[in-house]
């Protein structure tokens, strides 16, 4: 009976059904003590203390394989020992004792070589190597993972070359050679698959996105990372769970999203500690320290390092000892404390030293030359990136860019302005590479936001050099690259070629990683097979000559989507040219503690450079969106948030004598700001009450849209639609408005106001007006919409009362003019304290107008029922003689005026994006009247969201 018990036991625990196997072996050892059958005993025990490992219960794990081992040793049963003290070394690792480990380990060997067994002989050098890999002595852990390798061979065990291959990589990732990991991770996950063996499918997915994201795959990474936690999830193992956590937290990190990442390395760091795991809590609690200095809360930021510094100097770990030492010395660099962050690289490049990798030595030599350029040391800092420069191969994009932007930042203070050029387009080629490898568009824009300031300070290098006309190209191509990359990812066979320059982008560089990997003195032996050199180099010269070809097609074919996405470089002799006298393009460009603007007319250039506060600036701009998004009869408090702002944006402008119109492009949450209401202090009048406004996202899009203007189109042909006129009233007399100011035109009402009704009127070349609710997706902006009736049939694909964002890029819109009359058309996602994130989200507006329209209004925040019907109807019967940019002016000082509509809430929130010229004839010499300031407004009660 109990021999049967243990066989099944033991076969639960091989399919890896803990809990059913843990019952099964208690059950055994029942009987055995009944039986008074010591020896079985042992063994149960020790299979118990097993089972509780992969449980995650290390305190158990470590009593029943020492009761074990007592036993053992008792009765002098020396067959049995090794695996008792494997257990023992495994437990000893997780807790992060790593000599205890180490010693558990060594005995375990010389135990299964005195009696000859040579499966416990290959688990244990194994699992030797895993400390020693954490003790910084890689070549003794290769050999051990390499002895454990040919034991499976010999032995024809597919889970001990699995596990060889596995742990063998992760060497390869601390070497800096993610690659050759991501070959051996291939070959680990085809003997578990043969051996159908979840749990190492688990560790070597986890792995496997570590990798990815090591040569900057970051989709990849998330997908890897994702199955890795759903296996471990379905296998119930909480040190698994933890470690993942901590690893999706640094993914997040990785590409700045710092808010989910302190979330996800706090949860980490409570698993771990639920768990009673040491070994990965210094990783999670630099995390999330790391997570917290990028926002700037120093205290917290410094208490998580230097308790993580402490738990890793405990456990003896090399490599997480000098991550946290490296975290500490650029902390303390912040704080102008040079002396303590000094103190923590020489620690940090004595431990490099005795690791003797060059990834360590690529990182010390990174974080001294960011604490040089921050001490104001420039000289130092471009003596350490020039030595970091030969550390550099092949495909490490992530450090290239940095090496080659500390270079420029140094050039730039030493004021050799051409090698800060050259440099610094070095570090862009670098970011545009990188970036071209992450197959979703939300982790390609927080990355590039992420690095702003490498646009930022090479505007101003060129700058300084009178290069105005580069200098200006550069700043537009910050925002307006991240908006190609949200079309290249969409499903629309109207911009094809995009979608497969991102294919050719992977390829080029999956090229780069291979040349890499050739460039190793040991290539050969650590991949098992030979890169031919000269091959890749030709495939990769081929796919390059591929990619630019591509482009040069796409710019042929869409030459007016490609300018409004930012492929087209913004010209700026272009740009000054399609302005008309009484015009001024803005554009804005956030870079650090500083906001850089370029005002163009069309007599010339001014650059305005002011210094700004980038946590107050974000905190202004969604405290206004906060008191003026809403109704609220005390809405004169916000006019200090409004005069603020002005100061901000408006008043280093300097003089616009002859200017009545502003075009603003701007940066990350600017594109946010409800610029009509920025007040200014002095005179107390509103922006709008000076300049007709609107706004575009690149200085490339207004010659685009100019130059494929369109003839006159009828306005009495308009089409207006309202499909929930009893949720939403007053839009049925919203678009009754529409059709008697123009005279004429088609309005769609309930059931009839169709997605597929949308799309029709989309395709004609008529103004089309839809009165509905809007739905802002804050995940993934590519899924926010347009609501619209559902057809009574089954609905189809392009009929599902749904118009997204990214299906609207797909349509050929015809339309002059579309008004988005809802809730948040035309408003991106919010990213506190961060200015310049949030660059290139695509809202409904700027899905619109990509696909085709000439112009688009759109709104900020949610808008009331009421006010929305009246706006619209005084809005369209000033088209009828004016130009939309001065039919939306006129309509918001007339709301400003009123007593009723004065709020801000009520007119601010519209914004026009687009060439602004359609409309009746031009009424330019029309003078603006002068406004005084009205009194509070009588609220409204509906408005146009789903909450």
């Amino acid at each position: 009976m109990g021999d049967s018990l243990f066989t099944r036991a033991d076969s639960l625990y091989q399919a890896e059904e803990y809990d059913s196997a843990r019952a099964t072996w208690q059950r055994a050892l029942a009987a055995a003590r009944a039986a008074g059958a010591e020896e079985a005993e042992a063994r149960i025990l020790t299979e118990l203390g097993f089972t509780a490992w992969r449980l995650g219960e290390p305190a158990e794990a470590r009593r029943l394989q020492e009761r074990a081992l007592e036993i053992k040793e008792r009765l002098g049963l020396e067959a049995d020992r090794s695996r008792s003290l494997n257990g023992l070394g495994l437990i000893a690792w997780d807790e992060g004792q790593l000599s205890e480990a180490v010693g558990h380990f060594e005995v375990a060997v010389a135990s299964a070589r005195a009696v000859g067994d040579t499966a416990a002989l290959a688990r244990a050098s194994g699992n030797l190597g895993l400390p020693l890999m954490s003790l910084g002595e890689y070549g003794r852990a290769r050999e051990a993972f390499r002895l454990l390798r040919a034991a499976g061979r010999a032995l024809d065990n597919d889970r001990f070359q699995g596990n060889a291959l596995a742990n063998e990589a992760t060497l390869d990732i601390w070497e800096g050679d993610p690659v050759a990991a991501i070959a051996r991770l291939d070959s680990a996950r085809t003997f578990y698959r043969r051996n159908d063996y979840a749990t190492g499918e688990q560790n070597a997915l986890a792995q496997l996105g570590t990798a990815f994201e090591r040569t900057g795959e970051l989709d990849r990474a998330f997908a890897a990372f994702d199955s890795s936690l759903g296996l471990a999830r379905l296998l119930a193992l909480d040190g698994q769970q933890a470690d993942l956590s901590r690893l999706i937290a640094g993914l997040h990190a990785t590409v700045g999203d710092w808010r989910q990442a302190i979330r996800f390395f706090e949860q980490a760091d409570t698993l771990f500690q639920a768990a009673g795991l040491t070994r990965d809590r210094g990783a999670a609690l630099r995390g999330a320290a790391e997570g917290y200095l990028a926002l700037d809360n120093v205290p917290l930021a410094r208490a998580r390092g230097e308790a993580a510094l402490a738990l890793d100097q405990q456990s003896g770990g090399l490599v997480e000892t000098l991550d946290d030492h490296l975290f500490l010395a650029d902390l303390e660099s912040r704080m102008a404390s040079g002396s303590a962050a000094n103190r923590h690289l020489d620690a940090a490049e004595a431990l490099a030293d005795r690791l003797g990798s060059r990834g360590s030595r690529l990182a010390v030599g990174l974080a001294a030359a960011r604490v040089a350029a921050r001490v104001g040391s420039a000289a130092a800092a471009l003596a350490g990136a020039r030595r970091l420069d030969s550390l550099l191969l092949p495909g490490d994009l992530w450090a290239e860019w940095e090496v080659h932007a500390l270079t420029a930042r140094a050039h730039a203070r030493m004021m050799t302005f051409d090698s800060a050029v050259t440099a610094g387009r070095r570090a862009v080629a670098a970011l545009e590479r990188l970036r071209g490898n992450l197959g979703n568009a939300n982790l390609r824009t927080t990355l590039i936001d992420e690095r702003s300031a490498v646009y930022g300070d090479l505007v101003v290098a060129l700058l300084r050099l009178g290069r105005s006309g580069e200098a200006f190209a550069v700043a537009d191509a910050a925002r307006s690259r991240a908006l190609l990359d949200y079309l290249s990812g969409a499903s629309s066979r109207q911009f094809a070629e995009l979608a497969q320059g991102q294919v050719l982008l992977r390829r080029i560089d999956g090229l780069l990683q291979r040349l890499r990997s050739a460039n190793r003195a040991d290539s050969r032996e650590r991949t098992g097979e030979p890169v031919a050199v000269a091959e890749v180099t030709d495939a990769l010269a081929s796919a390059r000559s591929e990619y630019e070809a591509l482009l040069v097609r796409a710019q042929a074919r869409y030459p007016r989507a490609m300018a409004i996405l930012g492929a087209v470089p913004a010209q700026l002799e272009e740009v000054r040219a399609t302005l008309e006298p009484n015009e001024a393009l803005i554009e804005y460009l956030i870079t650090g503690n500083r906001i850089l603007i370029f005002v163009a007319r069309s007599d010339g250039l001014r650059l305005a450079e002011a210094a700004l506060d980038p946590n107050a600036l974000a905190h202004r701009i969604e405290t206004l969106s906060d008191l003026w998004g809403t109704r609220r009869e005390d809405w004169r408090i916000g006019v200090p948030v409004a005069e603020a702002l002005h100061r901000d944006l408006i008043e280093p402008l300097g003089s616009l004598e002859g200017v009545d119109r502003l075009i603003i492009v701007p940066h990350g949450i600017l594109s946010q700001v409800p610029f009509a209401a920025l007040r200014r202090p002095d005179t107390g009048t509103f922006l709008v009450q000076r300049f007709a406004i609107s706004i575009l996202p690149s200085a490339a899009a207004l010659v685009a849209l100019r130059r494929g203007r369109a003839g006159p189109a009828a306005l009495a042909e308009g089409q207006a639609l309202a499909p929930f006129p009893r949720g939403l009233p007053a839009t049925a007399r919203e678009v009754a408005a529409f059709r008697a100011a123009l005279g004429g035109g088609r309005t769609l009402v309930g059931d009839r106001a169709t997605e597929a009704s949308l799309r029709r009127a989309l395709g004609t070349a008529v103004p089309v007006h839809v009165a509905s609710h809007g739905t802002r997706n804050t995940r993934n902006p590519m899924f926010s919409r347009i609501e619209l009736a559902r057809p009574g049939s089954v609905p189809g694909p392009d009929d599902d009362g749904r118009l997204e964002v990214h299906e609207l890029m797909g349509l050929g819109i015809r339309a002059p003019l579309v008004f988005f009359s809802g809730c948040e058309t035309g408003r991106g996602p919010r990213h506190a304290g961060d200015p310049a994130r949030g660059t290139a989200h695509l809202s409904l507006a700027q899905a619109t107008l990509t696909a085709g329209a000439a112009n688009v209004i759109s709104t900020l925040w949610r808008i009331d029922d009421d006010g929305a019907a009246e706006f619209a109807a005084a809005f369209y019967h000033r088209l009828r003689e004016r130009t939309v940019t001065e039919a939306l002016t006129a309509t918001q000082r007339e709301f400003l005026a009123s007593e009723r509509r004065a709020s801000p809430y009520y007119w601010a929130g519209y914004t026009l994006s687009g060439e602004g010229r359609f409309g009746g004839r031009s009424a330019q010499e029309r003078t603006r009247a002068s406004v005084s300031l009205p009194e509070n407004p009588e609220p409204s009660t509906v408005a146009r969201s789903h909450q």
